[in-house]
């Protein structure tokens, strides 16, 4: 299979960053918050963004264990917004398991977050090379939440305007999921090398598969196999959720379809089966929805957009001198528009 030495190089980068993480956020008093501050990384995942991290400064030349812990610290920034994301999409799963405030509350959840955003810069502290290039990371970092919350902030207006526009959409998944992906890689190109051409190529890698990871994922709820994506097809339409399909076809249905289309669109918002609703029914409709937006090409001009991006990322990279670590960033982009869940 194509992927299989990227899932096995993963797998393998993965077992010596969960020992960081795991340094980082031990088992101990007061046990509540540090159950809770564990939860997500325990619950596994591919460990991409730390895989990048990695691969970038092997990939100039660099030495991959002296970025060790700036890859936990991306990977715990990761987890941090994912449990206050959790807070407030309100959403009960996460990786098949019960979110952090679900299990221990909200006031709880947000502590644990807190907890692992602190320990980012604690793992900082750890990385073992020149305090210039520290300070360099921390700067990354700092303005890498920044942008974290701003594409949330972005994010949440998005659920109370009747439309957005695709260039709104693309400003705000930049920040969303584009910029943490971009430091991962930018980070690494940090530890690894003083090589300004190197770092900014990394850079424009992991802020263009970044995007795509995202734009992506919005094809697949729409096309995927049900069993594979772990989710009912269509829950953007059912929830409402504003996606770049969404404002392709909103800039180009006519007056009557985008009617249509609007009687379904976040209708079952929460996933709630509210009194006489039959989930049959609910699924014929979603089918509607997706049929008006394939009706426009919206579904294909988003992948489109994602295969394009992740082209580009693979360009940047041309820089970089030939090596297995650049052929798995190379692989990784590949993956990220080529994967069924």
């Amino acid at each position: 299979m194509k992927f299989d030495p990227l899932f096995k190089a993963l797998k393998e980068k993965s077992k010596v960053v969960d020992e960081a993480i795991f340094d980082l956020v031990p088992e101990k008093e007061p046990k509540v918050i540090y159950d809770a501050a564990r939860h997500y990384p325990l619950a596994g995942g591919k460990r991409v963004r730390p895989f990048i991290v990695l691969m970038a400064t092997e990939a100039v030349g660099g030495d991959p264990e002296k970025a060790i812990y700036a890859a936990a610290a991306v990977e715990l920034l990761h987890n941090y917004s994912l449990v206050h994301d959790d807070i407030m999409d309100m959403d009960e799963k996460r990786r098949g398991r019960p979110t952090v405030h679900k299990i221990w509350g909200i006031n709880m959840a947000i502590l644990a977050g807190d907890l692992l955003f602190s320990k980012v810069f604690e793992a900082i502290a750890k990385i073992p090379t020149d305090p210039k290039k520290v300070v360099r990371v921390l700067d990354v970092i700092s303005k890498t939440s920044n942008e974290l919350c701003e594409g949330q902030a972005m994010d949440l207006e998005f659920e109370s305007k009747d439309s957005v526009s695709i260039d709104e959409y693309m400003k705000m998944i930049s920040g969303k999921t584009g910029a943490l992906i971009d430091a991962s890689a930018t980070i690494g190109g940090i530890i690894g090398t003083d090589n300004e051409e190197y770092i900014q190529a990394l850079s424009k890698y992991g802020r263009n598969i970044g995007i795509a990871f995202q734009v992506w994922d919005d094809v697949l709820d729409l096309i995927a196999d049900e069993e594979k994506l772990g989710k009912p097809v269509g829950s953007d339409i059912r929830k409402g959720k504003k996606t770049l399909i969404v404002a392709h076809f909103l800039e180009n249905a006519n007056e009557e379809d985008k009617k249509e289309f609007f009687k379904i669109f976040g209708k079952y918002a929460g996933d709630v089966q509210g009194e006489g609703i039959i989930e049959e029914d609910v699924q014929e409709e979603v089918k509607k929805a997706i049929e008006l937006l394939k009706k426009y090409g919206s579904i294909n001009y988003a992948a489109e957009v994602a295969k394009e991006l992740a082209d580009e990322a693979k360009k940047s990279l041309e820089i970089l001198p030939e090596s297995e670590a650049r052929r798995y960033l190379e692989l990784l982009a590949d993956f990220i528009v080529e994967r069924e869940y």
